[in-house]
C-alpha cells in the first residue's frame, strides 16, 4: 500500500510549512489528484502566522484543487469557528483570546498553544462533520526523531512522511522544483 493512501475518515493537519505541504501533495498524488470525500484538509490558524504562511495555504489549496478548511480557536460558543484566508486573524485575536481565557503564558511546563489552537481545533471541526473517531495525518518527517518518539504512542496519528523515509532534504528539493513555494526561508518557522 502507497504510505499516502488513506482509507476511513481521516483529518490532514496542515501546518501551512513546506512538510505539511508536501505531505498533501503526496497525498493527493495517491490518489489520482483529488482526495477521498471523507478525507478533510484542516489548517487552524493561531492568527500568529506569517503572512507569507498564509498565501502558501491559499495557493497549495487553489492551485491544487483541494479545499482546505480554516480554523481558529473562539472562547465562547463551539470554542472554534471557520474562516477563510479574507477573514482569517492576522494579529494574534485566537492566541491573546487563550491566554486570556486561560489567564496565564503558555510555558515549558504548560505548553497549551499547540494543543488548544491547533490539534483541538481540528477535532471539533471533524466532530462537527460526524466523525467521532478520524485518522490524523500529520507531517513529521523521518530526520525528526524527537517529533517522532512523542508521536508514535498516538493510536490516531499516522506519519506517512516517516513511514516514506522522507527528510529535509526531500522537501525542499520538491519545492525548489515547484512553481511556487512558502515565501519563508527554511528552518525560520512559519509562525
Amino acid at each position: 500500500m502507497n504510505k499516502f493512501e488513506v482509507s476511513g475518515p481521516t483529518c490532514i493537519s496542515f501546518s501551512g510549512g513546506r512538510t505539511s505541504g508536501y505531505m498533501l501533495w503526496l497525498t493527493l498524488q495517491a490518489h489520482g489528484g483529488k482526495l477521498p470525500p471523507d478525507t478533510h484538509v484542516v489548517f487552524a490558524n493561531t492568527g500568529k502566522e506569517e503572512e507569507a504562511t498564509l498565501r502558501f495555504v491559499r495557493d497549495c489549496g487553489e492551485r491544487w484543487g483541494v479545499p482546505i478548511v480554516w480554523v481558529e480557536y473562539r472562547p465562547d460558543g463551539d470554542g472554534w469557528a471557520t474562516v477563510d484566508f479574507d477573514t482569517a486573524s492576522r494579529h494574534g485575536e485566537p492566541f491573546d483570546a487563550l491566554i486570556r481565557k486561560r489567564n496565564y503564558l503558555p510555558n515549558p511546563v504548560a505548553r497549551f498553544c499547540t494543543v488548544d489552537l491547533k490539534i483541538l481545533r481540528a477535532v471539533d471541526y471533524m466532530r462537527s462533520l460526524g466523525y467521532d473517531e478520524h485518522e490524523n495525518l500529520v507531517g513529521i518527517r523521518a530526520d525528526e526523531p524527537r517529533r517522532v518518539a512523542k508521536n508514535r504512542p498516538k493510536p490516531d496519528v499516522r506519519m506517512p512522511l516517516v513511514d516514506a523515509g522522507i527528510t529535509r532534504a526531500d522537501v525542499l528539493a520538491f519545492w525548489r522544483a515547484q512553481p511556487f513555494d512558502l515565501a519563508i526561508r527554511p528552518g525560520e518557522g512559519n509562525c
